[in-house]
């Protein structure tokens, strides 16, 4: 029975019941909260089962003053006090047992020394003279490559890595790692938000800059995680079932699906006024950015992919959370995610041998992004006889095991070539709660990252503006596409917003 709440009575890990009466526990604490969403459940099996490891969002500080004198590290650890029991489904663990649903423990305490780790940069920052950090790179790889299996259930499944800048106290990037059951894209950032206001509060007042930081954090039992989705929409299934279209003969999806997923990781900083001068061309050809995005990664990969490749599927995730009740949601870490699908033709292209093209020809840009534009439309126009839209989540109410219909996918082609998760534009909190006098922490440079997915496409690239860039993170699952094609899609991207300058204007006399 989804969504119920129990009363715990034990502290071990058991079953005092069959069915949905049944009582659960962690081994150290009042552990139940509920069984979990499809969403939930889809992430925690697909961890369980080394399908997928975990998401993250990557967000630059800098105090406004740096001449103010702290311990960072009691800063932030402060800040991260004051910000997980906004937000109680940090205390929430997933857990897989012998059972077909998947429920959520609770976690007592957290120990924020053993949630939270310090790095510092071995050097400034360079980003390559071309808007790549490989530090950054380096360390986000890693993590994505580390899943939430050791010391499961006594410690959170999430991570946060502050990576101090080089040789300063005032400036550091905040890598919040976490298990995607517990967040879509836009609960990460509400956890920043929520990070920063703290960050401000714990440096503004200087008895509490000369406090020692509390680094046990404790639960409580009465406050509930955020509702999900199926306790907010009724999904909806239609009468008829989509027919599956299938792959084209040539269409390309990478490798065959395979264990074990390792996770490959690049990132991309360019600046905002690039993505500003992007929007506007695309005002002027009528489609969104979110259509002409996904459609310059198809292009990219026809360049980089034989000419023999007839057909690239596009998976598009899209967030629900317009849908659903504001109060219920606005600010709330949660998954209200969906996602659907679309075919791009090389044919559509109207090219002989694209290989020998511009990457930024616009007329190969346009027609695959008015597709895609045209396609978004149609998704979301779809709804019920009641006025509720349809969602793709809502087939998988009809997979009672859904860890067998994961493993049974292992060996057989992919469904998708790549994937391109849109965030939006990264918002922080409009009025920091410090006062102007203090060392108000600010929000720069931002990247989403993710590990990859071994069910999923063969490259992923999540894209998220800033205040101070616009961020592209390029995840690929090693062995299922080139590094060399990726390394070209990177590049690709680079010089369409950022074009070299090939002539240069004679000096006038």
């Amino acid at each position: 029975m989804a969504g119920k709440e129990f009363q715990i009575r034990s502290t071990e890990l058991s079953t005092a019941a069959e069915g949905a009466n049944s009582v659960r526990t962690l081994p150290d604490g009042k552990p139940l909260i509920k069984y979990q969403g499809k969403l939930e459940e889809i992430s925690a099996i697909a961890h369980h089962i080394d399908f997928f490891t975990n998401t993250g969002l990557a967000v630059h500080y800098r105090a406004s003053q740096s001449s103010c004198v702290f311990d960072l590290q009691q800063v932030v650890y402060k800040a991260a006090a004051a910000a997980i029991p906004l937000h109680p489904v940090l205390f929430a663990v997933p857990v897989v047992a012998e059972t077909k649903e998947p429920y959520w423990g609770r976690l007592p305490s957290i120990d924020l020394q053993q949630a939270i780790s310090f790095v510092k940069r071995s050097q400034p920052p360079s980003f390559d003279g071309g808007g790549r950090d490989r530090e950054l790179d380096a360390l986000l790889e890693k993590q994505h490559n580390t899943s939430f299996k050791s010391g499961y259930g006594t410690l959170p499944v999430w991570r946060l890595i502050i990576l101090q800048d080089y040789g300063v106290q005032h400036q550091f990037t905040a890598c919040f790692i976490a298990h995607h059951s517990m967040s879509d894209g836009a609960g990460l950032q509400i956890f920043h938000n929520s990070f920063q206001k703290a960050l401000c509060d714990a440096s503004f007042s200087p008895s509490s800059l000369h406090a020692q930081a509390e680094y046990i954090v404790l639960s409580n039992a009465n406050d509930l995680i955020a509702p999900f989705l199926e306790e907010l929409h009724p999904l909806p299934l239609p009468d008829d079932f989509p027919n599956a279209s299938g792959a084209m003969p040539n269409e390309w999806t990478g490798s065959p699906i395979q264990l074990p997923c390792k996770t490959r990781y690049t990132s991309l900083s360019l600046p905002l006024s690039l993505m500003k001068s992007f929007t506007q061309e695309c005002r002027r050809h009528k489609v969104a950015p979110t259509a002409a995005l996904p459609s310059l990664i198809a292009k990219l990969l026809y360049n980089n992919l034989p000419p023999t490749t007839e057909a690239l599927t596009c998976n598009l995730p899209v967030s629900l959370r317009g849908d659903l009740p504001p109060k219920v949601v606005d600010g709330v870490m949660g998954n209200y995610i969906d996602a659907f699908k679309i075919k791009l033709l090389r044919s559509d292209l109207n090219v002989g041998d694209s290989s020998n093209s511009s990457a930024s020809d616009p007329m190969e840009i346009w027609i695959h992004a008015r597709k895609i534009q045209d396609e978004t439309r149609r998704y979301f126009a779809n709804t019920s006889p009641s006025g509720q839209p349809y969602t793709n989540i809502a087939f998988f109410k009809l997979i009672p095991d859904l860890g067998a219909a994961l493993t049974a996918t292992l060996g057989q082609p992919r469904a998708e070539s790549f994937e391109v998760s849109n965030m939006g534009t990264f918002s922080p909190p409009a009025k920091p709660n410090a006062a102007s006098s203090a060392a108000v922490w600010q929000a720069g440079k931002v990247m989403i990252s993710r590990c990859a997915y071994a069910a999923g496409g063969p490259l992923v690239v999540c894209v998220l503006s800033g205040e101070d860039n616009i961020g592209f993170g390029f995840t690929w699952q090693d062995g299922a596409i080139g590094d060399d094609v990726v390394e070209s899609v990177v590049q690709g991207v680079k010089r369409f917003f950022d074009p070299p300058q090939e002539h240069v204007e004679e000096d006038k006399l």
